[in-house]
């Protein structure tokens, strides 16, 4: 989890009773020992300079505990002007050889942070697929850096998302009155991430309309507001531009409750899945396209690995490009001045790209 000046290392392994980790930088040597519910054992450490880069090691209890991962090198988040590398997408928890070549690719593209626009877990979020369908395909992603997913509806079907809940550590500044974790901020280099939970109540969510207009909307204003970061993101589930297979009223809980917020509070993009295939909209301002630099440029990425769905025959006006031909992922590569998307595809190649340039 990336936070200012501190980092958690979570860890599941059975048939153990303790565990800690060693972090490592050229400052020397820190030791934590990990708190521990059931398999899941998880180390913090207060003292993790943004820029530098440490390794770690996880290790069973005890004076000569045995290594149980590592040594493994991370870096701390970015200072702000440092450039850095995001991927983002969504409806990936198959457990296909699809989910798994594009995670090659994803190790290959050599990004600073994942964000994950939901179903994660396909058929229904069950703790005993997250073996096969997260810890596996993206094992060599998830030891060296931040991985911060949002819930989709298929991750919420068994007790509301209780496994998703239980296994990610996810920063607890959600709004007051909301379960901590489902909806949360954070920083990264020059930008601000946030993650929402859009499920509603008829999907297993826990969110009501009225608490998402009541409550989480302005929750959401004050943190775009109170930001000072130079590029503001957001990632969910359940799009409400697309010209998908699934209608659009299937995020139309989602604009009703934040349209408003994003327009007035200056969000530059908005990441979501559900629907399984690539899209990208023009910037778009009061419900509808304006031109570029004037509005919020919104991204449908659910192509990363379960099956895909068709484009409309007449997509809406809005849409600038899609691909529903094959499975792919966003990168994007991001500084103070300029972000450049790629949408990667399944043979590596590149579907779209986009540029957008910011002026102090």
């Amino acid at each position: 989890m990336p936070e200012p000046g501190r980092v958690s290392i979570s860890w599941h392994v059975g048939s153990v009773s303790g565990g800690k980790v060693e972090l490592v930088s050229a400052n020397g040597r820190q030791e934590q020992r990990a708190d521990q519910d059931g398999d899941r054992f998880e180390a913090s450490f207060a003292e993790f300079k943004p820029g530098s880069t440490y390794s770690y090691e996880v290790k069973s209890a005890g004076l000569f505990g045995a290594t149980l991962a590592g040594p493994v090198e991370i870096k701390a988040p970015p200072t702000p002007g440092t450039p850095f590398r995001f991927l983002a997408f969504g409806d990936s928890g198959n457990g296909s050889n699809t989910q798994a070549d594009l995670a090659k690719l994803m190790v290959a593209a050599k990004p600073d942070l994942i964000i994950h626009t939901g179903d994660l877990i396909y058929p229904s979020g069950k703790i005993e697929d997250y073996p096969t369908n997260f810890f596996e395909p993206y094992a060599e992603l998830i030891r060296r850096i931040p991985f911060m997913p949002s819930l989709g509806n298929h991750d919420c079907a068994t007790e509301h998302g209780k496994a998703f809940m239980s296994i990610f550590e996810l920063p607890r500044n959600g709004p007051p009155g909301i379960e901590p974790e489902r909806n949360y901020w954070f920083t990264f280099g020059d930008a601000l991430f946030v993650g929402l939970d859009s499920n509603p109540p008829e999907e297993e969510g826990t969110i009501t309309n009225k608490q998402r207009s009541e409550i989480v909307a302005p929750w959401l204003r004050k943190v775009l507001t109170e930001s000072k970061a130079r590029w503001k993101f957001l990632y969910y589930h359940h799009p409400f531009y697309t010209g998908s297979e699934h209608p659009e009223s299937g995020g139309e809980h989602m604009k009703n409750a934040f349209l408003k917020v994003y327009d007035e509070c200056g969000v530059d993009m908005v990441f979501c899945g559900h629907n399984h295939l690539y899209e990208r909209t023009a910037p778009m301002r009061g419900d509808k396209a304006v031109g570029e630099g004037q509005g919020t440029v919104y991204i449908t990425t659910g192509a990363a690995g379960a099956n895909r769905y068709k484009e409309s025959a007449t997509p809406p006006g809005y849409i600038r490009v899609h691909n529903d031909a094959k499975f792919s992922f966003t990168q994007v590569d991001l500084s103070a001045e300029k972000l450049e998307l790629r949408q990667i595809s399944e043979d590596g190649g590149v579907i779209d790209t986009y540029v957008i340039t910011k002026t102090r």
